[in-house]
């Protein structure tokens, strides 16, 4: 769970590099992201190949080793070992994710702005791939629902950490054009429609299932954190950027950036358990 969390996380902060005008931003803060996103890869990796309940290899062996196994029936061990083979992929995908971004960070640091950004694209391929499989294979029953909704999910908190990061690197290049920051205002904006939509989605056509106050304080924390609070951040930004008050701006971001991590992971647990991508 906190694997597929980090690496939504990754994704979305690699699919707003590819997207964002890095033209308008100097080379020294892809250098940095690259160094976050090669950090998270690492994570994410870690506990894809941990004993946690990210490996469901011992789950497999223990349901055909025992007695247990014939009344399960192969169904779903075959289910197990096709999880197992997913997971296996979204390790070796993060590991490869984990050494461009190392590449990235050494051709940023030069200055190869070419290079630089054949790395982004790579990452970014990389690690929407990895949710991706998550997705298709995951434990939710709509497909094209569950993909809209794993990537509206990175969309939110990318572009929020993204835009909190990049205000902070305006403390050093305080000379620096703000359209790359009011460009990840509007994305805010936009990725917070897409979840809104995701989610009255999954509402219509799943049904609503929640039942149980931990279950209903999981839906307000999603639905707050996602939803709510990046627009209301966004609200604030805009009139804050409209005096070119960068640092206002960052400090805004960064209390947003907080309730929409916990919004995700809170949809994140709810997902687990509901199988529904609320």
């Amino acid at each position: 769970m906190i694997a597929l969390f980090v690496i939504k996380v990754s994704a979305g902060i690699c699919m707003m590099w590819s997207l964002m005008p890095r033209s308008k931003v100097t080379d020294g803060f892809f250098r940095i992201q690259m160094r976050v996103v090669l950090g998270l890869a690492v994570l994410a990796a870690l506990l894809l190949s941990g004993n946690g309940t990210w490996n469901a290899g011992n789950i497999v062996s223990q349901q055909v080793g025992n007695a247990e196994a014939a009344d399960i029936g192969g169904g779903q061990v075959a289910a197990q070992e096709s999880l197992t083979s997913v997971r296996s992929w979204q390790l070796r995908i993060q590991i490869g994710v984990a050494f461009v971004g190392y590449l990235g960070s050494v051709v940023w640091a030069l200055g190869r702005r070419l290079p630089g950004n054949l790395c982004i694209y790579a990452m970014a391929v990389g690690s929407c791939v990895s949710v991706a499989l998550h997705s298709v294979y995951g434990p939710g029953e709509c497909i094209w629902l569950q993909l809209v909704s794993d990537f509206a999910s990175s969309a939110v908190c990318g572009s929020m950490l993204t835009a909190m990061l990049l205000g902070h690197w305006y403390l050093t290049t305080p000379t620096m054009s703000t359209q790359p920051l009011w460009w990840f205002n509007y994305a805010i904006v936009a990725a917070a429609c897409l979840r809104l939509i995701a989610s009255l989605t999954a509402v219509v056509t799943q049904g609503f299932h929640v039942s149980g106050t931990t279950h209903w304080i999981w839906l307000g924390i999603h639905w707050l954190g996602t939803i709510v609070v990046p627009l209301m951040v966004a609200a604030l930004v805009w009139r804050i950027l409209k005096f070119r008050n960068t640092q206002s701006a960052t400090g805004v971001l960064f209390a947003g950036l907080i309730l929409v991590l916990m919004g995700e992971m809170s949809g994140t647990l709810l997902g687990r358990d509901l199988h529904i991508p609320y």
